[in-house]
């Protein structure tokens, strides 16, 4: 079992940890979508869940990040010159944020509407990480920025900030093949 210890600054030095001593469950059961949110809220980890199990021809780029993170924030880069760059391939990327539920209207939104942020957005706000983060890989200790890539030959992870573009591309090429 995970053991939640964080610390502002242990943070800051070492990643941004998902895990909070605000972790509730919460109780809403479908993802929250209204004319204000421009992408989908999955309030419980059971509705983000199918964007796991795909078992076909793409390959999956998943990222989990939040806005409050900066390493999160110099990598968002990457994965948008990716979109391009696998336009006519079967691959797809998906940006997750982690942003407290709180945040996601005054914070994320905007975020996003600013950046322009061309990469599917989905936000997940089961704050109980606990419970869902080792259902995502075994290999996550919660500490974002994280990355899922997959399809149904292979996976690949990434813990941790991508160093460049060049990584995140190998890395797909990898599973991709």
């Amino acid at each position: 079992m995970k053991i939640i210890f964080q610390l502002a600054f242990v943070a800051l030095f070492f990643g941004c940890s998902a895990k909070s001593p605000e972790a509730t469950t919460p109780t809403a059961t479908a993802p929250v979508t209204n004319d204000s949110i421009p992408f989908p809220v999955y309030m419980t980890y059971g509705e983000f869940e199918p964007h796991l199990l795909h078992s076909n021809d793409t390959t999956y780029v998943i990222n989990f990040w939040a806005t409050w993170c900066k390493p999160c924030v110099e990598e968002l880069p990457f994965f948008e010159k990716l979109i391009p760059a696998v336009a006519n391939q079967p691959v797809k990327v998906l940006l997750v944020s982690m942003d407290f539920p709180k945040d996601i209207m005054k914070k994320l939104i905007p975020f996003v509407a600013k950046r322009k942020l061309e990469s599917h957005v989905v936000a997940l706000a089961d704050l109980d990480y606990n419970e869902w983060i080792d259902k995502v890989s075994t290999e996550w200790d919660g500490a974002i920025p994280f990355t899922l890539i997959y399809n149904k030959k292979g996976r690949a992870v990434k813990s941790g900030e991508m160093a460049n573009y060049e990584e995140l591309e190998q890395l797909v090429k990898n599973i991709s093949k």
